[in-house]
């Protein structure tokens, strides 16, 4: 492994997603455990878009070892060809990245930005949230958890009540055209990976 290999596929902080995996297709989580392909991708973040030769000089790898470590990219959806406003050579193919990639500091930064629209909803999300609970209480007491010793007060009920009123309202606000279900892209998930800042 390159050293360059080596210090781009240490900038992969984390990797996450929602929706599904086509089964036809290879997994993009799998596809990532390789370094080689973890450098590529932060590569093409940095710096994309950009052909194999212009990958494999900057880490220092055969371009035919590159060339293959994109088509796994490229069949899991994580790459994608491009087109570029100026070419040297006419069949020269560039490629980026075809998923959502960002650093720590553009993490911060987002919550510093989005965290007073989170504060006005805090207290009426904790308010609507013991109002759920407290109209679930007569309902609960004849489910099968209820059944099994389980409550309202139990961690991992109150996490499915949360979860599934978190669902309904972004059941809503897809119907809104606010968000985007996952399931309803070509791709049928989408996928995150958080690279360090420096």
């Amino acid at each position: 492994m390159s050293l360059e290999v080596k210090n781009l596929s240490k900038k992969v902080k984390s990797t996450w997603g929602s929706g599904e995996f086509p089964p036809d297709k290879p997994n993009p989580f799998n596809a990532l455990e390789d370094n080689t392909r973890k450098a590529i991708v932060v590569l093409l973040a940095l710096n994309g878009p950009m052909t194999v030769k212009q990958i494999s000089e900057k880490l220092d790898l055969a371009p035919s070892t590159i060339l293959d470590h994109i088509r796994k990219l490229a069949e899991a959806g994580l790459v994608k060809e491009v087109e570029v406003p100026k070419k040297q050579y006419k069949r020269e193919k560039y490629y980026d990245i075809d998923f959502v990639v960002y650093t720590e500091e553009e993490e911060k930064k987002l919550r510093e930005i989005i965290r007073k629209y989170a504060d006005i909803l805090k207290e009426t999300a904790r308010v609507v949230f013991e109002k759920a609970l407290d109209e679930l209480a007569p309902w609960f007491e004849n489910t099968l958890a209820a059944k099994h010793g389980f409550t309202l007060e139990n961690g991992e009920v109150k996490h499915l009540v949360w979860i599934t009123l978190n669902g309904l309202i972004e059941i809503y606000l897809s119907e809104k055209g606010v968000l985007v279900d996952p399931l309803k892209t070509p791709k049928r998930h989408f996928l995150y990976m958080k690279i360090k800042s420096n």
